[in-house]
């Protein structure tokens, strides 16, 4: 039967900071990976073993500085799989039991559902004799047929002004991908294209904004829309010698100060890429 045992490691493996709350991204690291991870674990876990979502304060000196999420199983058990998370003065304080949602959760969407794909095909992987098991079954859409072909391959631009700002795009809500969240500029490449020109255009359609770009990072990624096997994402980065922006694409673009960024409901690919790139404060 699936367990808290079986379900923690495979957990601990799917954290990253693209699946940290953005208030957090700053202080995650692969030696508190944890960090930021208490309300999409909270959630997977609660699909998998079922129970009720727990929610306290974090407070440093008295001071409340944020919220904790952990689980009460149906048979009564507490469980906090991202108690070890928390800095020396940190205290979780409370614990009311939270309803939740039929659209939880309403921020960090796509970490949730990256953080639930990886969990799903790590047990499904590991411990086929689970499909199905789980209050809903839900281990029997852990590992739905991977279309056929190549991974699609995807460039995006983070774009910084003099200030350092980043430039992030409000993506639609009807996009399959990350929707409704804050995310870089960029898109699919197209056939005949290389990643840097695909950059290019991309950023010039969706911003009307030009610059000189450098790649800097490339990564394997789900695809989470059922679409293709996998994402190749390009990441390219450069500096903005105008920063007029003339929307084409998303519900909104601006620069945004790296100190606002923890306040963003930013997408897990831009957390990735930023999480990578930025000098936090």
């Amino acid at each position: 039967m699936l367990n808290v045992e079986l379900l923690r490691p495979a957990l601990r493996a799917a954290w990253g900071p693209d699946t940290c709350d953005p208030h957090d991204l700053a202080n995650w690291r692969p030696d508190n990976p944890a960090r930021g991870q208490c309300g999409t674990t909270a959630l997977v876990v609660q699909d998998l073993l079922g129970g009720e979502l727990l929610l306290g304060e974090v407070h440093v000196d008295g001071v409340k500085i944020g919220h904790h999420w952990w689980n009460r199983l149906p048979d009564g058990t507490t469980i906090d799989l991202t108690a070890d998370q928390f800095h020396p003065g940190e205290t979780v304080i409370g614990g009311q039991i939270r309803h939740r949602p039929p659209d939880a959760p309403r921020r960090c969407r796509g970490q949730y559902e990256l953080l639930r794909h990886r969990v799903l095909g790590t047990l499904a992987g590991e411990h086929p004799e689970f499909a199905g098991q789980g209050p809903h079954g839900v281990l029997s859409d852990a590992r739905p047929a991977s279309p056929a072909g190549p991974p699609v391959r995807i460039a995006v631009v983070a774009l910084t002004d003099s200030t350092g700002a980043v430039l992030l795009q409000l993506r639609s809500r009807n996009k399959a991908a990350e929707p409704g969240q804050w995310a870089l500029p960029g898109g699919h490449v197209e056939a005949g294209e290389t990643p840097a020109e695909a950059a290019a255009r991309e950023l010039l359609e969706e911003t009307g904004l030009a610059a000189e770009l450098r790649p800097v990072w490339r990564d394997l990624r789900p695809d989470l829309t059922g679409s293709a096997p996998a994402v190749d994402l390009h990441a390219f980065e450069g500096m903005a010698a105008e920063t007029t922006i003339v929307l084409g694409e998303g519900e909104a673009a601006r620069f945004v100060q790296i100190a606002e960024l923890p306040g963003m409901n930013l997408s897990p690919t831009a957390a990735a890429v930023l999480h990578r790139l930025l000098r936090w404060a």
